[in-house]
């Protein structure tokens, strides 16, 4: 994560690791733009239509930064319309590797003004979807060793006479799970469970309500914690739920199978099927 110059992109990227909570990307339904985060303006929003050669990246939303760099609008229209020739194919490439890969893509673009002033360009890709799909991007643009706003306007021509890619990598999400693993042991490990966890897969803390059905029964719980592979709940009525139900979480469209694999007074562990 430390590769991510830019704080605001970093912090956009650990808000979308914990968005996944366990998975490998969060729904786009859930994401909520903060201001205090990421500025909007450096934003756009991808829907991904179509697979394999097929496949297009159409802009559903498009910042004002970008619109004013581009001096073009984007919305409604695909990455093959709207990116400069000399950028496409890095563009498109990225786009590719976000959405196969499921990770976030970030890479920094360089190139010099009429001043040989180097001007850096980071571009952060994160994917968003469902039942293991991606089915959105959500990309970052931020221009960094601009001396003023004048010379921003002309850095799109710039990076048009001349581009070099100086950086470029996929993050898996988990990332920010050692620094509340590194949290949690000293507060005493207030999830309370024991510090030599010997999980499949690394959990993380959460609160998010979902929905239990077995037998035509169904009630809410509370998802405490979750991974890939399981999570804790709460419910009122624990001792109610059987050793194998289906759950749907909020903010997501699927059903998971679960197993129970312990039970406490308040809260039962489960595995996923």
């Amino acid at each position: 994560m430390h590769t991510i110059r830019s704080p605001s992109q970093r912090a956009l990227a650990e808000q979308w690791d914990r968005l996944a909570a366990g998975r490998p990307f969060p729904a786009f339904t859930e994401y909520r733009p903060d201001p205090a985060i990421h500025d909007p303006k450096q934003l756009v929003v991808w829907n991904i239509e179509g697979s394999g050669r097929l496949r297009k990246f159409r802009a559903l939303y498009q910042g004002e930064n970008v619109a004013d760099a581009f001096n073009t609008a984007w919305a409604g229209k695909t990455m093959e319309q709207v990116v400069p020739m000399s950028l496409r194919r890095p563009a498109l490439d990225a786009a590719k590797e976000c959405a196969n890969s499921g990770c976030i893509v970030y890479m920094v673009l360089s190139t010099w003004d009429s001043w040989d002033n180097r001007i850096d360009c980071e571009r952060l890709l994160l994917p968003f979807g469902t039942n293991g799909k991606v089915e959105h991007l959500l990309g970052s643009l931020q221009l960094t060793n601009v001396p003023n706003a004048a010379r921003r306007k002309r850095a799109l021509g710039h990076f048009e006479i001349h581009t070099e890619i100086i950086k470029s990598g996929r993050i898996k999400s988990g990332f920010t799970q050692p620094q509340l693993e590194e949290a949690a042991a000293k507060n005493g490990n207030a999830a309370g469970q024991p510090s030599t966890d010997s999980r499949r897969a690394s959990r993380r803390n959460v609160r998010r309500a979902a929905r239990i059905n077995f037998a035509r029964q169904s009630l809410t719980c509370m998802v405490r914690d979750i991974s890939a592979t399981g999570a804790s709940i709460e419910a009122k009525d624990i001792a109610g739920i059987p050793d194998q139900f289906r759950m749907r979480i909020e903010m997501e469209s699927a059903e998971r199978r679960c197993a129970v694999v312990w039970r406490k007074p308040t809260r039962i562990g489960i595995e996923f099927r």
